[in-house]
């Protein structure tokens, strides 16, 4: 390429190359050139390393002036780079906009030029497209600084679409290509995303490895999961681990977390303790829970004793105390958010408690307490999670003005600001007949009705024209019960003009419930709806629960999940708080618990398409 080709692109740098005599001079050399031929230059004799950075944009664009053909799109990609890592992304999409249709085809010129593509992708988050823009030939002849690029970007990419394998294998070969006092950051990340997948994922993963350093990998952070409530069958299996794989980076250095949790013991309570409020106006709530705790004690038939305190008869202390009077060793419960507070006050902190709320006022971080919460506001900031790994930019928010509307809103924005330091868009309803006003000024219909309107009066109403909706934004979470989401959807469809490409819905468990209507179901094709994977469609688990209990509502059936997964829990939790990868896969979804003691869910996902919801695995 001449340089006469590349005035255009270097003159828009030509206010910050003025910045000193030399390059004033520069740049009306090169503004000079714009019409004639370009006068011959000498190219370096040593071929410019692309991926690394060590001098200002403004150097490299002043370097390009100088050259010509690949050597200047070379030091054009290092201006780029210079520009993106100092957070100039927009100078250096200029430059690449500008190489789009003169780029040579040389592998190290094409993987820079992508690379750099990819990042600003991934700041717009443009996920799936920054990842495509990385599907090359691994055999292309890139330097060592690339390939760290690539494969950094990719481990990131994937780590925030959440898909903890591939990310995981992305932060292995990275580590294969940096200097030994380089590795460490790429190995932490890479134990972290392994703590992300399951242990099926983990052993599939084992089989198909063909490399022994991965396969190391896998295999350890399989054990972690598999005997983590076995603290010494673990010490075991960690030493015949670290035997075979003398030679891996975690055999002498294990990782932090997991040298922790052998050090803690489990719970091995033979009491149990549960306070319930089974009886009163939340009674039927609280049997539901019973019943989930019941049914997997069956299940596991350990032989532990449980023994149920009604604190809607006993005050919740008072209940406390004779729990523990009677010899517990373990309590679930209570339940209700003001009796939290109340045990909270008095409880001894080395006695183990899983509290099915969290509290309402600050207490100190016990390290023998939990909090498992069936919480509106963890969903929003699922969902919110979920939207951003899909790549959604410019969400909307349509909530009920109601508590638990506003509540879900609320954390909905403020886990998209933590994500992307935008704030979201909300809009309430107050009722079912303020729906339609509602998604008609949400997507900016009523200001284009009021426009036709206008025009109709002023050239009659014969005049014909289509309303228009907005088109910035690229998705809505509808915070709704099934029955206001049956009404919202329609409401949303017809007001999204033809021409505009529709946002995707999303919503919460709120709205999915059992349906034997399928044109009911037809309604909200499109729909993704988050909730606890069993409940996402017909499953066996939910037809069976059903058998056994046919009058119990969805909301009662979570309640069952909650108890379910609280007795399943008790010889995990000290582990799962100390080894943030020791994750459960429970009836509510896959379960976490943080440093202070919070239970996490993950929630599964499904889509209404052609009157079924149809669960994503």
């Amino acid at each position: 390429m001449i340089l006469s080709e590349w005035v255009p692109v270097l003159k828009n740098f030509s206010s910050k190359l003025a910045k000193t005599a030399g390059l004033l001079a520069l740049t009306m050399l090169l503004a000079s050139c714009a019409s004639g031929p370009t006068a011959p230059t000498s190219a370096p004799k040593t071929q410019v390393e692309l991926g690394v950075v060590t001098d200002t944009p403004q150097h490299y664009l002043q370097q390009a002036s100088q050259a010509e053909g690949d050597q200047q799109q070379r030091w054009l990609l290092l201006a780029a780079r210079a520009y993106t890592e100092q957070g100039d992304l927009a100078d250096a999409a200029q430059i690449l906009a500008g190489l789009e249709s003169r780029l040579s085809q040389a592998p190290q010129l094409q993987a820079e030029y992508r690379l750099l593509l990819s990042e600003q992708a991934m700041a717009a988050q443009k996920r799936a497209e920054a990842l495509a823009l990385l599907d090359w030939p691994l055999n292309w002849p890139l330097s060592n600084a690339q390939w760290q690029h690539y494969y950094r970007l990719k481990g990131e990419l994937y780590q925030a679409s959440a898909a903890p394998l591939p990310a995981a294998a992305s932060f292995y070969t990275l580590s294969r290509y940096q200097p030994k006092d380089e590795r460490q950051q790429s190995l932490d990340s890479l134990w972290q995303s392994l703590g992300q997948a399951d242990e099926a994922q983990l052993r599939t993963a084992i089989g198909e490895s063909q490399d022994p350093l991965w396969r190391g990998w896998l295999e350890l952070a399989w054990l972690a999961k598999h005997f983590a409530i076995q603290p010494s069958t673990l010490v075991g299996e960690l030493a015949r681990w670290q035997r075979d794989n003398p030679q891996h980076p975690a055999a002498r250095n294990l990782p932090a977390d997991l040298q922790l949790a052998l050090t803690v013991q489990p719970y091995r309570p033979q009491t149990v303790a549960v306070l319930l409020p089974l009886s009163g106006r939340v009674a039927a709530q609280a049997k539901s829970i019973q019943d989930g705790i019941l049914a997997r004690a069956l299940e596991q038939e350990t032989g532990r004793q449980v023994r149920f305190y009604d604190t809607g008869k006993l005050d919740a202390a008072d209940a406390y105390q004779q729990a523990v009077t009677d010899g517990a060793e373990f309590i679930i419960g209570p339940l209700l958010k003001a009796n939290v507070d109340k045990v909270m006050a008095i409880a001894d902190p080395q006695l183990p408690m899983l509290m099915l709320n969290q509290p309402g006022i600050e207490f100190n971080n016990e390290d023998n307490h939990f909090f498992f919460a069936l919480s509106p506001e963890e969903e929003a900031m699922h969902v919110a999670e979920r939207l951003y790994q899909d790549g959604r930019t410019m969400p909307l928010v349509l909530a009920p003005a109601s508590s638990v509307g506003r509540r879900m809103a609320r954390e909905f924005d403020a886990t998209w600001q933590t994500l992307t330091d935008k704030p979201v868009e909300v809009h309430y309803f107050d009722r079912t007949d303020t729906m339609q006003a509602a998604v008609r000024s949400a997507l900016l219909v009523d200001a284009s009705l009021a426009q036709i309107a206008d025009v109709k009066q002023a050239f009659g109403n014969k005049t014909i024209a289509d309303f228009r909706s907005r088109r910035d934004i690229d998705a809505i979470f509808v915070v709704a019960d099934v029955n206001e989401v049956r009404l919202l959807k329609p409401f949303i469809d017809v007001n999204i003009a033809v021409f505009a490409e529709p946002p995707q819905l999303y919503t919460s468990s709120r709205a999915n419930a059992r349906s034997d209507s399928r044109q009911a179901r037809g309604e909200l094709d499109g729909l993704y709806v988050s909730d606890m994977p069993w409940l996402l469609g017909n499953t066996d688990n939910r037809q069976r629960i059903h058998t056994l209990w046919p009058d119990r509502s969805d909301s009662q059936l979570r309640l069952f999940a909650m108890g379910h997964d609280s007795w399943a829990l008790i010889d995990r939790l000290a582990q799962m708080r100390v080894f943030s990868g020791y994750r459960v896969q429970g009836l509510s979804g896959q379960l976490a618990v943080t440093d202070k003691g919070v239970l996490s869910r993950q929630l599964g996902w499904a889509q209404y398409r052609r009157g079924k919801l149809r669960a994503e695995q």
